[in-house]
């Protein structure tokens, strides 16, 4: 019945808030198009003049020929009853009753975002490749936006890589913006998919990316910030992100590059983590309560440098209790036989290795989230009951 679908998502002044009121009320799509005025009118947020307007756009004439449209450009439609629009996006209010797709979505679509400049530096490029080649290879699906720069790196380097990737545009799906990503446009409907919230036929307009940039962070379960200058779409997406819960990553880079104003900004502010390693990139693991869909926002509080916070803070901890080198052992077996926090000049006369090496592997300890440092030169262990 996707010619309701259609009809639902075409009609003016209904958007994705009111579209859910109606469907929690009558069911599907083809009951709201039958369902009478009276009964309209008990929904909050219709009105009189909403609801004659929906009266008055019982045709399906339109809805018809945009049908006709979408499968000769050879998209699908992802409709939010479907098994395979995946719980995490469809829970939101914002998220869109009726998405158009090109490829293949597959059951598990939910993956990490990498989003970035257009105008990148080479560090960027080398960050960005690493990263996807990274989630390739983990079975991880890598979202993105197609644009120039990082975003489309990211897309690329996953192909390359063997892996499953998205692309969510500011335009139809059967146009290609920019331009010359034209081979990699059909490159990810062959191998992965390319979505939008807009019909086929829609040209990419400025007001089109913001929806599009947040379909971006609802389908990431973490989002990973290349290089972005001070005003920038790549931060909008972050701010989304956040707003969403989605844990926010940021790359570090030279204060005087334009590239990563915004990104140390994110840093600076506390909004984004550090990002050091690809492994930092993987989901939560059996060791960190939550749920099992990825979606990180189980609502589970978890105590991380004695303070209750979000159970998705603490992902990056569980990762690092479970890759501990030699030396970062020790430092954590020195902390955690006692409550009080330790001053680094004790810890390192209690550190039995090479003492420079002890400070080398303890400011790294402080940037993973490893170890947390206090005023007065004290150090306190993290996530004291993890395992490692």
């Amino acid at each position: 019945m996707e010619i309701y679908w259609l009809w639902l998502s075409m009609l003016p002044g209904v958007g994705p808030l009111l579209q859910k009121k109606l469907l929690e009320k009558f069911g599907s799509a083809a009951d709201v198009y039958h369902a009478g005025e009276g009964e309209l009118l008990n929904i909050e947020g219709m009105g009189e003049k909403l609801t004659r307007r929906l009266l008055a756009a019982r045709s399906l004439d339109e809805a018809a020929r945009m049908q006709e449209k979408v499968q000769r450009v050879g998209a699908r439609l992802l409709v939010l009853t479907d098994p395979i629009y995946p719980s995490m996006v469809k829970s939101l209010p914002e998220a869109p009753a009726v998405l158009f797709y090109r490829g293949t979505m597959r059951e598990q679509s939910c993956g990490v975002g990498i989003v970035g400049a257009r105008r990148c530096t080479p560090y960027g490029k080398e960050v960005t490749r690493q990263a996807a080649t990274f989630l390739a290879q983990h079975g991880i699906p890598v979202i993105s936006g197609m644009a120039r720069g990082i975003d489309s790196y990211a897309n690329t380097a996953c192909l390359q890589a063997g892996g499953y990737t998205l692309a969510f545009l500011g335009c139809g799906v059967d146009i290609c913006y920019p331009a010359e990503h034209r081979d990699l446009m059909e490159a990810i409907v062959e191998r992965g998919a390319v979505l939008s919230a807009y019909p086929p036929g829609t040209e990419a307009r400025p007001e089109y990316f913001p929806r599009r940039n947040f379909l971006i962070s609802a389908w990431s379960y973490r989002l990973l910030v290349v290089e972005a200058a001070k005003k920038s779409g790549s931060l909008i997406t972050a701010a989304l992100a956040l707003d969403l819960g989605r844990p926010v990553l940021a790359v570090p880079n030279s204060i005087y590059s334009r590239e990563s104003t915004g990104t140390n900004a994110l840093i600076a502010a506390g909004a984004a983590s550090i990002y050091l390693h690809p492994q930092q990139l993987l989901p939560l693991t059996q060791t960190v309560a939550g749920g099992g869909d990825g979606s990180e926002r189980s609502g589970t509080e978890a105590v991380v440098n004695g303070k209750e916070r979000p159970v998705a803070v603490t992902a990056e901890a569980a990762y690092c209790a479970q890759a501990l080198t030699a030396p970062e052992r020790e430092i954590l077996d020195l902390l955690a036989d006692t409550d009080t926090p330790r001053s680094a000049e004790e810890l390192a006369a209690r550190f039995n290795g090479d003492k420079k090496y002890f400070w080398e592997t303890l400011a790294v300890m402080v940037l993973e989230g490893k170890v947390e440092s206090l005023p007065g030169g004290r150090i306190r262990s993290v996530g004291r009951d993890l395992k490692y």
